[in-house]
């Protein structure tokens, strides 16, 4: 069971014979004794990553246009496994990085997207526009080419390097026109979910945000500086301003900078769209009712730990039982951490050529002899 600071204290002073307390601030060795058990349930969380303290968290965003891929690590966070950002845009197209989203994993995208500075007169018929190569472009794909707010749209006729010759049958507007932006209206989307954001090594994430070209349009750059340290100063960092971010890195276990943000959608990275899995540092409250944040059957093993100390700082004097009962506990700690997807120490011998599932020692697991079943059923 779990017990409160004053249980544990009053627990402590009983067995060194000491005056019974109703609070842990009664005695200055109560108080001692309180402050014991603060050591070392600090001593045991550092010890050991213990799942009870890995949760589901938000970045905290920066909030400032001119810095939009950069984030921070929460306060009391020790350590962060992953990290995911909710993609808002329905006409994401391909994503980058090979992602796919935690929901609708079989909805998969064929848009494309391009722009054009060709001068093309709006109405109907075959138009001509210049624009990128390899956009994946095929005949038939339908298609909206808009400039303000004149927009011409229908199938593509062919698309070939930088070509692309459509069929517009219906139009909005009039007038030659420079400036476009065309669509595939036509393609699969992918529904809004959570993609993968892979954290990188710093060195391997600035070598690669380094090889962004800053003369392409969607090329921007921002100065980070890092004033976490004793050695600050100001140093430029590429992004892409116009997708979902795949890679990121952490500096300083508190600055995480991301390759891209996807400014159709936020002018920053937006922190109630990231979510990691992390292991926060629990907090400890010096009050007689708090409970600290550990499993159960860890309660035993805090006790005698505090046991141990305390009757050699305050006595003296080795507790020999605590010192026994705190190998047991540690041994028990790190063989059950976590209270799923932890096989038995027998489930985790290997098999040996034997059938699946089926243990044939003397202690057999499954449908073994010893359960009276025929193993070759």
């Amino acid at each position: 069971m779990k017990y409160t600071l004053l249980d544990m204290t009053q627990n402590i002073l009983s067995r060194m014979s000491s005056d019974e307390v109703n609070s842990i601030s009664d005695s200055p060795e109560s108080l001692q004794v309180a402050n014991i058990i603060k050591n070392k349930y600090f001593d045991i969380i550092g010890r050991v990553n213990l799942p009870e303290h890995d949760q589901l968290l938000q970045l905290d965003p920066s909030i400032d246009a001119t810095s939009p891929v950069l984030m921070y690590v929460p306060d009391g966070v020790a350590d962060l496994k992953w990290i995911k950002y909710f993609d808002t845009n329905v006409l994401d197209g391909v994503l980058p990085n090979d992602q796919v989203h935690d929901i609708n994993v079989d909805i998969t995208a064929s848009g494309w997207s391009t722009t054009s500075t060709s001068s093309v007169l709006i109405g109907l018929g075959t138009k001509v526009f210049t624009v990128a190569a390899g956009l994946g472009i095929a005949a038939n794909n339908t298609f909206t080419a808009t400039s303000g707010v004149n927009s011409m749209s229908g199938t593509v006729t062919g698309y070939s390097g930088t070509t692309l010759t459509v069929n517009a049958t219906t139009f909005t507007g009039s007038g030659t026109l420079a400036t476009w932006i065309i669509v595939q209206t036509n393609a699969a989307t992918i529904a809004p979910g959570y993609c993968y954001v892979t954290i990188l090594p710093a060195v391997q994430f600035i070598n690669m945000v380094n090889s962004f070209n800053p003369t392409e349009s969607n090329v921007e750059s921002f100065t980070f500086s890092d004033t976490s340290n004793d050695f600050p100063g100001d140093f430029n960092f590429y992004y892409k301003n116009d997708r979902q971010p795949c890679y990121c890195t952490i500096i300083s276990n508190l600055y995480v900078i991301f390759d891209s943000f996807d400014n159709t959608q936020d002018s920053t990275l937006q922190g109630s769209k990231t979510m990691a899995w992390g292991r926060v540092i629990p907090f400890f409250s010096m009050v007689d009712s708090f409970i600290p944040d550990l499993a159960e059957e860890q309660f035993q093993l805090l006790v005698n730990e505090a046991t141990a100390l305390a009757f050699f700082e305050l006595k003296q004097q080795p507790h020999q039982l605590a010192l026994q009962e705190t190998k047991r506990g540690w041994s028990t700690v790190q063989k059950n951490k976590a209270i799923i997807d932890r096989p038995t120490y027998f489930n985790e011998l290997p098999n040996f050529g034997r059938r699946s599932g089926v243990y044939y020692g003397t202690r057999g697991f499954g449908n073994g002899y010893n359960q009276g079943s025929n193993p070759w059923q």
